[in-house]
């Protein structure tokens, strides 16, 4: 697990990513309802192929907010800073 001064060292290079070292998490604001459940289906394909499962909550209907923490370590490692990096190189391309 990370701890909160590592998490902060990374989060500079995670362009909209905020957290500590409990988790990391995004939330990306599209034009309407079909746009956020498209962004989460392309998210949760990504996280499937990194085998690495984050939290995706779309909410006030057009927003998504993208979770991500390691269950079994207890908090935030480099498998969500790397599934962050491939969120963003995919997402902001």
């Amino acid at each position: 697990m990370l701890s909160d001064e590592q998490v902060a060292r990374v989060l500079p290079d995670l362009t909209g990513w905020t957290g500590d070292a409990r988790s990391i998490s995004r939330t990306w604001t599209l034009k309407g309802f079909n746009g956020a459940v498209q962004l989460a289906n392309v998210v949760a394909w990504v996280a499937n192929r990194a085998n690495h499962h984050p939290d995706i909550r779309i909410h006030d209907y057009k927003c998504v907010t993208v979770t991500s923490l390691t269950h079994d370590e207890g908090g935030t490692t480099e498998h969500d800073v790397a599934l962050a990096r491939r969120l963003n190189d995919v997402l902001d391309a």
